[in-house]
């Protein structure tokens, strides 16, 4: 370890931190070495703090974007008939398939919500109301990501389909 005399700054090296004051050889002068922090050890110390308030202001801003205060209406989806037709499951029964795009129209990355297919009969009763997860978790600014989803549904009396995104509570 390295000190050096308050009073005249003669420096000495030391094997180890002392436990009690040392006496300068050249003035006299008695003091109490203080243990230096090495720059590595400072250079660690910085970026765990850099880490932490990143991780605040991260956190932070997750929050306040995805709090589910209605934000959703910044997402757009959209199907349209070429995006639904029939296809035979794994036993031969008929289902729907549906597909559509989900764009987000802010200038901010978005926290995509699960997504909810309504299927409805001749009369507006619902049939079923199927929820799964979006293709990705975020949605970058201005961008569209494209969703596929086979609806486990009869399709004989499915006369209208919706498509919703679930809202954050």
């Amino acid at each position: 370890m390295k000190t050096v005399c308050d009073f005249c700054k003669t420096e000495y090296i030391l094997e180890r931190a002392p436990s009690t004051p040392v006496k300068c050889a050249v003035c006299g002068h008695v003091w109490m070495p203080r243990k230096q922090i090495s720059q590595k050890t400072m250079i660690k110390f910085i970026a765990a703090i850099c880490a932490f308030i990143a991780a605040c202001i991260f956190s932070f801003v997750a929050i306040v974007n995805f709090s589910g205060n209605g934000k959703n209406k910044a997402l757009v989806t959209k199907i349209d008939e070429k995006n639904i037709h029939t296809v035979m499951d794994e036993k031969g029964d008929k289902r729907i398939f549906v597909s559509g795009d989900i764009t987000n129209t802010t200038d901010d990355i978005y926290g995509l919500p699960n997504i909810i297919i309504v299927s409805y009969d001749s009369l507006g009763n619902v049939l079923s109301r199927q929820t799964f997860m979006p293709p990705a978790t975020l949605l970058e600014a201005k961008t569209t990501v494209t969703f596929n989803h086979v609806l486990s549904v009869d399709p004989t009396n499915v006369k209208r389909l919706s498509v919703e995104l679930k809202e954050s509570k």
